[in-house]
């Protein structure tokens, strides 16, 4: 038995309703966490006059998407459910796509991810065109890892190894989780079949390109993209990845840190407001060095 869950803040109403119309039909219950919008009632509303199978859980503040995370892992567990659906607010999955991703989430399968079509930077057309392994086994939380929104949990094993970390707030979060996952002998998929439209920041392509290696392992020169984020999601992932890199670097080496001054050359190349995004880049850095983190062990 499934159930989805949504983090709502301050969400475009259209964009939320096309969610749910979409992942309602495919999970008995979908819970929505309101992290304190400034569009709170209208969220309510939406919930309560369109769908019978939307709960709506309210908070004050905005406490962070893993503390949201894990308030939806919680009312999952309460509510007797053994699979989880976490998404964003804006990420629209396709039909099929729980079927899809369910038919491989059993035995140490703890998080079965599907294929992220970025809507600025992919089409349908050439997602359907891409070649690609029907399945792929992910050995690596951070490089190449699966994101949060559009995964399928199995809630035991998510509580298990502790949830998501509430001190990292935004960024770094779903990476976390899916690291504590791999080090305790659960096993992550990628099922390229099943497809989630998802939009990460905002996405605008750049002139420069580097050398990636495609599903198939092929290497091609792919366009960077800049990501269009504020300056107090660079602040967060920043920090967030020197926490990482602190928390897990037995395993991990420097995954996370060495992406770091790309990150903040994209920004103060192509993109506005640069001086308050270099002191959140600053202070980020500043911070994930000074904070005292323990690091992992099994």
């Amino acid at each position: 038995m499934r159930c989805a869950g949504i983090v709502s803040y301050n969400p475009d109403l259209g964009r939320l309703r096309t969610n749910l119309h979409a992942t309602a039909p495919q999970v008995r219950q979908v819970f929505i966490y309101e992290n304190g919008s400034a569009n709170a009632a209208a969220v309510h509303a939406l919930c309560e006059d369109e769908f019978d199978n939307v709960q709506v859980i309210a908070d004050t503040e905005n406490r962070g998407i893993a503390f949201a995370l894990n308030q939806l892992l919680a009312a999952a567990h309460d509510g007797g459910y053994e699979h989880i659906l976490l998404l964003d607010q804006d990420s629209v999955p396709t039909e099929g796509m729980c079927d899809e991703l369910e038919r491989h989430l059993s035995g140490t399968v703890a998080l079965v991810s599907p294929f992220i079509l970025d809507r600025n930077r992919m089409t349908m057309a050439e997602y359907k065109a891409m070649a690609m392994p029907p399945l792929e086994r992910l050995d690596h939380a951070a490089k190449h890892g699966a994101i949060t929104s559009g995964t399928l949990n199995d809630v035991e094993a998510a509580l298990a190894v502790g949830g998501f970390d509430d001190d990292l707030f935004i960024d770094y979060v779903d990476f976390d989780f899916n690291e504590r996952l791999l080090l305790n002998g659960y096993t992550i998929i990628k099922d390229n079949k099943a497809c989630l439209i998802h939009e990460k920041g905002k996405s605008e392509q750049t002139l420069l390109r580097v050398p990636r290696r495609g599903p198939g392992g092929a290497l091609t020169w792919k366009p960077l993209y800049k990501l269009g984020y504020g300056p107090t999601r660079c602040y967060y992932q920043t920090r967030n990845r020197i926490i990482y890199w602190k928390k897990y670097h037995r395993w991990t080496g420097m995954e996370g840190v060495t992406e770091i001054p790309m990150l903040m050359a994209l920004s103060l190349l192509f993109e506005s407001n640069r001086i308050a995004k270099l002191r959140a880049y600053a202070r980020g850095i500043q911070d994930g060095a000074r904070m005292q983190v323990k690091e992992y062990r099994k």
